[in-house]
């Protein structure tokens, strides 16, 4: 686990722009904001994965597959892939996984026999409530490198920012490679 910062004391990790610096526009990696976003993320599941993997024997999509459930009881692998973001191929591993292990029960559909619901066994809400409470101080140590009000407003931000990046998903790649043009073809913010 690496912690280390790319900023410097007084940074704010937003890129001047190219007509203030005189270089031509570039991607910044250390300041682009899906990247910073995933560092914090990877850094914590770093942390509580070197737990949970050694403790329980189960991987990071067994992990995350796990919670889903327990929010979820009953829910089927297609509904765990749309929740956790997840391919169906380590949805599928990471139930079988952890069925094998224990900690999962499989039902599968009465009318329908390739719809199974997943549920916890029992001692995979004790691992679940165990990895849940690490999960929650660590969560706890993060947030309150911050005050009060700014978790607000951080809360309200990611809102924002989650909705925006599924609006982005919804239009792929391709509808963020266009640049915004008007009607008769002139770019826009010229």
């Amino acid at each position: 686990m690496q912690s280390f910062s790319n900023k410097t004391p007084g940074q704010t990790g937003l890129a001047a722009p190219a007509a203030e610096t005189g270089m031509d526009e570039k991607l910044q990696l250390e300041s682009w904001l899906p990247y910073r976003l995933f560092r914090i993320s990877v850094r914590i599941a770093d942390v509580l994965n070197a737990f949970y993997g050694p403790r329980f024997g189960f991987s990071r999509s067994a992990w995350r597959t796990m919670a889903i459930i327990a929010n979820r009881p009953g829910v089927s692998a297609k509904e765990i892939c749309q929740a956790g973001g997840l391919d169906q191929f380590s949805v599928s591993r990471a139930i079988k996984q952890l069925v094998e292990l224990g900690y999962a029960q499989r039902q599968n559909g009465r009318t329908d026999r390739r719809y199974a619901a997943i549920e916890l066994s029992k001692s995979g809400w004790a691992a679940f409530t165990e990895i849940s409470d690490l999960a929650r101080r660590l969560d706890q140590e993060l947030t309150g490198a911050v005050s009060q009000e700014e978790l607000a407003m951080l809360d309200s931000i990611l809102t924002k920012l989650d909705n925006a990046s599924a609006g982005i998903m919804a239009r792929g790649w391709r509808g963020g490679a266009r640049e915004k043009s008007e009607p008769d073809g002139q770019k826009t913010g010229d």
